[in-house]
């Protein structure tokens, strides 16, 4: 009998050490490193995107146009991309929407087929149509949009003037888009909200009333853009969709006076806001480039929290509190508290064969 407890013991043993091995490693999913990225956007995300159908920039004789990057070097899929030594293929472009381009002489042109359509289902459109081969386990799609349908808004030029009509328009675009990648094979999928457009230096010295309207804007699109994924999630049961939050990212560095300037332009603005070309000072004292978009160095911090998340360090360092969800289909919350149960259980079923055997 005391050899039969023993081997029960045995068994109980490895049996717990097994399943807890495989609900931590199920957990882990999604900490990885992705061998491809294939990155969506506009300005935020784009480098040689638009300037490579338009671009004529010099800094001297014709510093607004189009620029390789809005950035004073790589932005953070860049980074990211390098970080984990994965080819990148991004397909962003400088002004997108959701649907279409923010700048109706380049619009025209896409309409009339001089030029692809540039917006977040064009870019898509456009991928899908070279019937791209990838490993769909080794490949990440990323998709950061939306600041561009906000700014038309804002300047009353938008095919809407009810915000809740346009927020549901955004989220059906970005619907479209993941449903039609996933249908090519696509599964895994980083997608980033927008940051808080009140706190920019083209908002920021409006007034607290504009102000405040533009941040409630941008919440109410990032409560929308958490529930689209949440649906996706539950309608296709093997998605994985990574929801990172630049709004708070952005927030804390502003809060935090991470920079020695978190309100003004490193780049030197007229009137109208566009540049001059000539520069306010040191580029490290700069969070931001221009009026709308960070400097290299906030996109590198950006890549380095997203890294935290996506790929732990060994030791366990770097989750990052910026991820508002990092699920796979229905599946939801963590598997510590399982594992824990589970473990509990183990350790109980092994005392009580222990008293047997010393009863």
């Amino acid at each position: 009998m005391v050899q039969l407890n023993q081997r029960m013991k045995r068994v109980i043993s490895t049996f717990c050490v097994l399943v807890a091995f495989v609900m931590a490693f199920s957990s882990a999913a999604h900490a990885r490193i992705y061998e491809n990225i294939v990155a969506f956007g506009d300005s935020l995300t784009d480098h040689y995107g638009l300037s490579s159908y338009l671009g004529v920039y010099d800094p001297d004789t014709n510093p607004n146009g189009v620029p390789e990057v809005w950035t004073n070097g790589d932005v953070w899929v860049e980074y990211l991309a390098a970080d984990w030594g994965a080819t990148l293929d991004n397909n962003a472009i400088g002004g997108a929407m959701s649907l279409g381009h923010e700048n109706a002489d380049i619009q025209a042109l896409s309409d009339s087929g001089s030029l692809p359509q540039l917006g977040l289902v064009g870019q898509v459109d456009s991928f899908i149509s070279t019937d791209p081969e990838f490993d769909e386990d080794e490949t990440l799609f990323t998709i950061w949009i939306g600041g561009n349908d906000f700014l038309e808004f804002g300047r009353g030029e938008s095919y809407t003037t009810d915000p809740e009509v346009l927020i549901a328009g955004m989220m059906n675009n970005i619907s479209e888009t993941v449903v039609s990648l996933y249908a090519q094979g696509a599964d895994n999928f980083l997608i980033i909200n927008l940051p808080d457009l009140g706190t920019v230096p083209a908002y920021n010295s409006k007034s607290a009333e504009e102000i405040a309207g533009t941040t409630a804007l941008v919440q109410a699109y990032n409560t929308a853009l958490a529930t689209t994924i949440e649906s996706l999630e539950s309608s296709f049961s093997d998605i994985s969709i990574n929801l990172f939050d630049s709004f708070g990212f952005l927030t804390e560095l502003i809060d935090t006076n991470a920079f020695a300037n978190v309100t003004g332009t490193y780049m030197e603005l007229d009137t109208e806001g566009n540049r001059t070309g000539n520069v306010n000072g040191d580029a490290d004292d700069y969070m931001f480039w221009d009026g709308i978009h960070p400097m290299t160095r906030v996109h590198e911090m950006m890549a380095d929290e997203l890294r935290a998340t996506l790929y732990p360090d060994e030791d366990g360092g770097g989750s990052s509190s910026c991820f508002i969800n990092s699920v796979q289909g229905t599946s939801s919350g963590s598997a510590t508290p399982l594992i824990v149960l589970i473990v509990s259980f183990c350790l109980a079923a092994i005392a009580g064969i222990g008293l047997k055997q010393r009863n």
